[in-house]
């Protein structure tokens, strides 16, 4: 036995057991080590990134840690993407990487030339930045200590990924002490703060629920129930709490639900959950954000609270906890009648200004809103328009989970992830992949992985033939000059590729499917795969437009397209309408 035999047999003593790997030179003997070993899986990828995404989805389908390995120098490089999304969006993996003979490494010699040996890289100088832990092992003894450490740091604090360097002449070590991995128990903050006073001098309060709190959603609802407070989600909770709860309003930002992001505007209490407010969700000019209302911020990560009053955002009750004791420390009080006018007002903001015309009519919109999901599938947009359309049309229940890559927005994510979550379920329940064009062609070889391992995954591609999303921005900003964003620029025809031939290439079931706003949308023979996989050539018009949206400077409560007696529904002062011809500050 080696230590990479050893190793294998230590993750699989604490339920780490699932491999994403692409082999190379300087991986070999930890991969010969998990082909060994009957306890574990493996699954291979066409592409170092596609295995690191795929560790994303995994992870979000089920709360699962995996292991992705690759070998060094350029394999190594192409986890970067994945790793990053892991890093942004909070997700615990450990990465293995291969590493030259330490007698062919920089740090043998004295000297520092860029390189000596083979495909050599300096991967904790590059890594260090987006990960928990990242450490080189330099010799055998190092081994306990850095699994030790890494293991409890995945699993401690805000979550993330870990990286680990691993010499391939090390992994080949045989002359080694046995170790185990022993697990701390994580220690928080306890921040006992308490808000009652707020909540009951509160008139109109709202919760803002993030990803943050998806591991106490079900404390959170049985609160926000027993108060009876409305809530809004940000998109990385869009599916915690099914979206036909009474108290549901919708998710926020700058694309979200204009009634969400109107009642967060007039509301004079937020306690914001697990939700880092990005500016995806503010808007750009924080200082606009919800400017009357007294703000609450539970968050694990004190760094995300201190970061908003830099920013022009004042937090009156930064609480730096987990959500789980700031819930025990703030029981409810059955405030039910407290907020009975509030909720019936929301409801009717719901009707007078929450009907969005521009979705209407057969288009993406409408195509998306039909569709039958089935129970406990799993949805995962990708990033631009696909997946702006999907957050805006789809309603979730209680069984259906709903993800994407959001702080690092990859192109080409969802259909690694949908892999990812595939695994993680063992194949037992649909996952739906939604897609553009554009994003398909990143990852656009891993329809080889999902065909091999004939994985229940349905593949929706919005072809609109270019970056629909891009090309918004440059009729607004750039006077509609559509460089790098056409089909013809990026695929060198007008009429884009033919994904149904794409898919049969891949031995893979495909169809075409045309929306034009002038025909009925046939919708009597799709479906949405529970045995093998599927996949659709969606055709819009490329001029469908993301609709409602914020433009830059402009708060919440100013979405387009813009309405004209919005100001008469306001119970807080107005902001008024900001038009600018720039989407950056100056």
């Amino acid at each position: 036995m080696n230590i990479a035999d050893y190793i294998t047999e230590l993750l699989y003593s604490i339920n780490i057991n699932t491999y994403f790997v692409v082999t190379g030179g300087a991986i070999v003997p930890f991969i010969d080590a998990i082909g060994k070993n009957n306890n574990v899986k493996y699954y291979c990828f066409q592409h170092e990134q596609s295995a690191s995404m795929a560790a994303e989805g995994y992870y979000k389908a089920t709360g699962k840690i995996s292991v992705v390995l690759v070998t060094s120098g350029p394999g190594a490089q192409n986890i970067l993407n994945g790793l990053c999304g892991c890093w942004y969006d909070s997700v615990p993996c450990l990465f293995i990487t291969g590493q030259v003979n330490t007698n062919e490494s920089l740090d043998s010699i004295n000297s520092k030339p860029r390189q000596v040996g083979f495909q050599e890289c300096n991967i904790v100088d590059i890594f260090s930045s987006c990960t928990k832990y990242c450490k080189k092992v330099q010799n055998i003894n190092e081994v306990e200590k850095i699994f030790n450490e890494s293991i409890n740091i995945l699993n401690m604090g805000r979550l993330g990924p870990i990286c680990i360097d691993f010499p391939v002449n090390i992994q080949m070590e045989k002359t080694f002490d046995k170790f185990s991995i022993i697990l701390k128990n994580p220690l928080y903050l306890i921040n006992n703060i308490n808000i009652n006073k707020q909540l009951i001098e509160s008139k109109r309060p709202i919760i803002i629920i993030g990803n943050g709190a998806r591991s106490y959603i079900n404390d959170i609802k049985e609160w926000i129930e027993k108060n009876n407070i409305p809530f809004v989600t940000s998109w990385g909770g869009i599916d915690l709490i099914e979206h036909t709860h009474y108290l549901r309003i919708g998710s926020i930002g700058v694309y979200g639900d204009r009634v969400a992001n109107f009642s967060v505007q007039n509301a004079d209490l937020l306690i914001i959950l697990g939700s880092r407010l990005d500016t995806r969700q503010t808007g750009g000019n924080l200082k606009l954000f919800s400017k009357n209302s007294i703000r609450v911020m539970v968050d694990i990560d004190y760094e995300e609270i201190k970061k908003l009053p830099e920013r022009g955002l004042n937090i009156h009750f930064p609480i730096n906890t987990t959500i789980d004791i700031f819930l025990k420390n703030n029981k409810p009080l059955d405030l039910i009648t407290n907020y009975n006018d509030w909720v019936v007002t929301i409801n009717e903001w719901k009707y007078k200004i929450g009907i969005e015309t521009m979705q209407n009519g057969n288009n993406i919109y409408s195509f998306l809103k039909n569709i039958s999901i089935p129970d406990n599938c799993i949805i995962i947009p990708d990033t631009g328009g696909n997946l702006v359309w999907a957050m805006q049309s789809i309603n979730i229940n209680k069984t259906q989970k709903m993800f994407s890559n959001l702080g690092n927005s990859s192109m080409g994510y969802s259909l690694p992830a949908a892999i990812g979550a595939s695994i993680a379920t063992d194949k037992k329940i649909p996952i739906l992949c939604i897609i553009g064009d554009g994003g398909m062609q990143m990852n656009i070889q891993e329809l080889s992985t999902v065909y091999s391992l004939n994985l229940p995954i349905t593949i929706l591609i919005i072809n609109n033939f270019g970056y629909g999303i891009i090309r918004q921005f440059q009729d607004q900003y750039f006077n509609s000059r559509y460089t790098a964003t056409n089909s013809n620029d990026i695929y060198g025809k007008e009429l884009g590729l033919d994904f149904k031939k794409i898919g049969e290439a891949y031995s893979i079931e495909s169809y075409t499917i045309f929306i034009n706003e002038n025909d009925t949308i046939d919708l009597k023979n799709f479906k949405i795969t529970n045995d093998s996989p599927l996949l659709y050539d969606i055709r819009i018009n490329p001029e469908q437009k993301i609709y409602p949206k914020l433009e830059f400077g402009n708060s919440l409560e100013n979405m387009s397209p813009y309405l004209q007696d919005i100001k008469d529904h306001m119970i807080v002062p107005y902001n008024e309408l900001l038009l600018k011809g720039y989407w950056v500050s100056k």
